[in-house]
């Protein structure tokens, strides 16, 4: 299905100056580098505070919504991740696409997962224009093919997946225990 068939794609708020933090703001601002792929997006105090006053809130944020980066310097960079935080006043910067579903029978987190699935990457390629910095263009974000199986098959795809992610955080803590009684050893040696 075409990606427009199951959601509406809007375009991040364009500021027209350098964005200023405001520990007294009213609003935070999502910009691409606070995607961090593959991992649903829970925390807002890691986003930037600022004092905005919008007179719509076609830009905001809203949980469930899917978040794209719109530019980046190479394949792989155009990831995208799920907001689930339930916080309003999240306005999406321009840096990003807000990906919002219209059907019910597609799962946010499937969207994301196969978007930053190499599939995903390799088709997202395709639509990339610009030489040194590319961006990918809304209109062509929209008409990009993406696989929609049952919700079931999607839902397994998810739980697949957070098994995986469960698995690598187990091998990464193993590896950090590893290094520690390395350079215990070591430094038993050096202490003698």
């Amino acid at each position: 299905m075409r990606l427009k068939d199951f959601a509406v794609v809007i375009s991040g708020y364009t500021f027209r100056e350098a964005i200023e933090a405001d520990e007294n703001g009213n609003s935070f601002v999502f910009q691409a580098k606070d995607v961090r792929q593959a991992n649903p997006f829970y925390d807002i105090t890691v986003l930037t505070k600022i004092t905005q006053n919008l007179s719509s809130d076609s830009n905001n944020l809203k949980k469930n919504d899917i978040i794209q980066v719109a530019r980046g310097m190479k394949t792989g960079s155009f990831r995208s991740t799920v907001f689930v935080s339930e916080e309003e006043n999240i306005i999406a910067s321009s840096s990003v696409h807000i990906i919002r579903l219209t059907a019910k029978d597609v799962l946010p987190e499937y969207v994301s997962y196969y978007l930053n699935s190499k599939l995903g990457q390799d088709c997202l390629s395709k639509i990339i224009s610009g030489s040194y910095i590319g961006a990918v263009p809304r209109k062509e974000l929209e008409n990009i093919n993406i696989p929609i199986p049952s919700i079931n098959y999607q839902q397994a795809i998810i739980d697949l997946f957070k098994n995986m992610r469960e698995q690598q955080k187990i091998i990464d803590r193993k590896s950090a225990i590893n290094k520690n009684i390395l350079n215990s050893a070591f430094r038993t040696l050096v202490t003698k």
